[in-house]
């Protein structure tokens, strides 16, 4: 099975309170797979998204020096922005001048592949153009055709958990034709909105009783067996779970359950990695586990945070592997408890995933 997993850049500028992830602190046999995010494209081109990230590129690939089958691939675009995707696909010459220069660029610095992160094609509707979803399929078959020259290397995409999502951006049965594996994002299914200002999980594994229609869906569970309906080969579809947990502000300090309303984000500005989320419990954050959507939340006066635990990330890579997918991926690496500082063991959730898909 694939173990797949996110190194995200660390930048010096981050409203995030944890610690940088330095690459000298990285495993180089926790993962089958590193992707390290993220780069841009720019004039028909994938460029550094910072200069400085081509040390960094080194760093990461050199692991490989120590562990020889471990796969090091660069993740194009990111959530933050569309990554200069809309723009090339609408360029027929553009994109084979793209494809070709990737793929010098990407021996260049020693990857073995390119991961493709735009989110998200024709989303959302009523600001992107529907001939997005096909124009990401033609864009995937001529990186395709390029990669897979000799020496080969490796092509996979991130794609949405939602089905609206997913039945706007995507051809399934053209992408399943082209990528080595697709990362689905298993996470953010709730997020502070001002049109929808409750708390929720952000990554249920199954759906609770009481969730209707359209929340019925906002799940693991759900999402996977929709890209398999869709066309997408059990064999080439990994799993992706997080490290990091979502918050929310309370409207009322009294109100600690799923569904309560909120007012904004919590904590952190609303995403926390998992030492942040112990370090809220052991200050006194009140614990909860839902039994039926399994994940845990916590709440301590007007924050209310979604997050993972080792029960949490050892049932949804159980059910991922007794499922015969082909693997897990994470967002991400950074967010782990790298340094060891609550349970000792460095990469606690890593290594819990880890045992799992390759110990037991």
């Amino acid at each position: 099975m694939l173990h797949v997993c996110y190194y995200a850049i660390p930048r010096k500028c981050s409203d995030n309170t944890m610690k940088p992830l330095p690459v000298e602190e990285i495993d180089p046999f926790l993962c089958s797979h590193i992707i390290v995010a993220f780069a841009r494209i720019r004039e028909n081109s994938i460029v550094p998204e910072h200069e400085e990230d081509t040390e960094v590129y080194r760093k990461v690939t050199d692991l490989k020096k120590r562990n020889p089958e471990l796969k090091i691939l660069l993740s194009l675009g990111g959530g933050s922005s569309d990554g200069g995707f809309p723009t090339l696909v609408r360029d027929p010459e553009a994109i084979i001048q793209f494809a070709t220069s990737t793929r010098d660029f990407l021996l260049e610095h020693s990857f073995d592949g390119l991961d493709l992160d735009w989110e998200f094609p024709s989303w959302p509707a009523m600001k992107r153009e529907k001939c997005e979803k096909h124009l990401f399929s033609e864009l995937v078959r001529h990186l395709h055709d390029s990669l897979k020259l000799e020496p080969p290397l490796l092509l996979t995409i991130a794609v949405a958990g939602p089905k609206t999502i997913i039945d706007r951006a995507y051809e399934v049965h053209q992408l399943v034709k082209y990528v080595d594996f697709v990362s689905l994002m298993g996470y953010d299914y709730h997020i502070f909105w001002p049109y929808l200002p409750f708390t929720g999980h952000n990554a249920p594994l199954m759906k609770r009783s009481g969730e209707k229609l359209y929340f019925n869906t906002m799940n693991i569970q759900w999402s996977s067996l929709y890209w398999l309906e869709k066309g997408m080969s059990k064999e080439k579809l990994v799993i992706g779970i997080p490290t990091f947990g979502r918050s929310w502000r309370l409207m009322n300090s009294s109100w600690c359950s799923v569904w309560s309303p909120a007012i904004g984000e919590g904590m952190c500005n609303g995403i926390l990695s998992y030492p942040e989320a112990v370090t809220f419990l052991k200050e006194g954050g009140e614990k909860h586990f839902d039994e039926e959507s399994r994940v845990p939340y916590a709440c301590r006066n007007k924050d209310w945070i979604s997050y993972e635990d080792s029960q949490s990330i050892s049932e949804k890579v159980h059910w991922i592997k007794d499922r015969g997918f082909a693997g897990v991926m994470t967002w991400n690496l950074n967010c782990d408890d790298w340094a060891g500082l609550h349970s000792g063991k460095k990469f606690e959730l890593h290594n819990i995933i880890k045992d799992i898909l390759f110990g037991e």
